[in-house]
């Protein structure tokens, strides 16, 4: 039987065209700041359009994670909502301008502002895509229940919002709006669509995988915690202490782990990888209710970390791998080189976090090996997962 070319396996699913190059740009952006951090350490600088420490704080934000919510959103989003998928005209463009104005924006540190201007409102278009996709398949929906959709429609429009900011920063060098970029990025869209998404699936996934598991997802939970994440993000804009909602949400966070039965959750250990991840909320939100009292920069970005590295990586790693092996026919397991892999995510991400608490002269090293360790963790996660994105489904349905 003749093998359909790559190019258009890649075309046959939204997961396939949005997941690749999520992974080839994760890998890519690690190992673009690890030789960064290197030349830091050697005492060479090279002279960019855009700073180094800013450029990497947005494409962290928006380098990779909206490529994977795309291929997610596309995927899960219609079934969701009782819906059609979107085209395939549509999930191919819309991760594909992404993928352009990233490489512009990329070229641009090195070519000059014009070209990182161009790739910003290239992958802003791509992303209004997005936003304007799942707000077109919210409003054909039937369901009673749209909570969930609606939540990250509202989120998708704060990360418009931050590429605008974002944009207002290019042009005028603003490091004012560089500040709003990323909070609108982080509390106003990142979080809340990584806490929607799990609130509705982690309940889910595990009252099929554990026995007698009673799912536990109430509504006010979902408005606490997205709450908290706005409300954090506002505070923190704004100048204002954030301590106190920062200590309840931490509570809060490490109430639903518990009541979402952690202990449990780990004996299976693809289900066990959701829970593992949002674990890490509830120690971010605690070091930033530390940081309230004792005022630590270093603190506060040691709680910044455990959020964005701890958190967000790990259930990138976790959600990703799930969905990649239940839509390529493969065994709902997490074999001992995925396992392996995963938990050395943790250990990298504890010793990101490690490193604000140590002395300079040590943290600066500590901080290269992190990102040196994670770009391998990824290349070796990419190396496992890609193929699968170009190849036919193990069990031969289409998709």
């Amino acid at each position: 039987m003749k093998h359909p070319h790559p190019a258009a396996m890649l075309a046959q699913a939204p997961h396939r065209a949005a997941f690749l190059p999520g992974m080839l740009f994760a890998i890519l952006l690690l190992a673009a700041w690890s030789a960064e951090l290197t030349s830091r350490l050697l005492g060479v600088h090279a002279a960019l359009a855009v700073p180094s420490s800013l450029a990497h704080g947005f494409l962290m934000l928006f380098g990779f994670f909206p490529l994977f919510m795309t291929g997610f959103l596309f995927t899960a989003g219609p079934r969701w909502l009782g819906v059609e998928p979107p085209g395939r005209i549509v999930f191919v463009g819309v991760p594909a301008l992404m993928v352009g104005g990233l490489l512009l924006w990329l070229a641009g540190l090195w070519r000059g502002m014009a070209w990182t201007l161009t790739g910003h409102a290239l992958y802003t278009l791509g992303f209004s895509g997005l936003a304007l996709t799942f707000a077109c398949l919210l409003l054909a929906s039937p369901q009673p229940d749209r909570r969930h959709a609606c939540a990250v429609l509202a989120a998708l429009f704060c990360g418009v919002l931050a590429l605008l900011a974002g944009a207002y920063w290019l042009i005028f060098q603003d490091g004012q709006a560089w500040l709003w970029m990323r909070n609108l990025a982080l509390w106003g869209f990142l979080l809340p669509v990584f806490l929607t998404v799990c609130h509705r699936m982690l309940p889910f996934f595990s009252a099929n995988a554990l026995p007698q598991y009673q799912p536990w997802r109430p509504g006010w939970l979902l408005a606490a915690m997205l709450t908290g994440s706005l409300g954090h993000g506002l505070l923190d804009g704004f100048g204002l202490p954030s301590w106190p909602l920062d200590a309840a949400l931490a509570a809060l966070l490490a109430y639903v782990c518990w009541r979402w039965r952690l202990a449990a959750a780990l004996r299976v250990r693809l289900l066990g990888m959701l829970h593992l991840a949002f674990a890490w909320l509830p120690i971010g939100f605690g070091l930033y209710a530390l940081n309230g009292w004792l005022a630590s920069p270093r603190l506060a970005l040691a709680a910044l970390h455990a959020v964005t590295v701890g958190f967000f990586l790990t259930m990138m790693i976790a959600f990703v791998s799930r969905v990649t092996l239940g839509h390529s026919g493969q065994p709902l397991q997490a074999g001992p080189g995925l396992w392996r892999l995963y938990l050395a995510a943790h250990w990298l991400a504890l010793t990101r976090v490690a490193t604000e608490m140590l002395p300079g002269v040590w943290s600066g090293w500590l901080y290269g090996a992190a990102a040196i360790g994670w770009l391998l963790t990824l290349a070796a996660w990419g190396r496992a997962f890609m193929p699968s994105y170009w190849r036919r489904r193990a069990d031969g349905k289409p998709g």
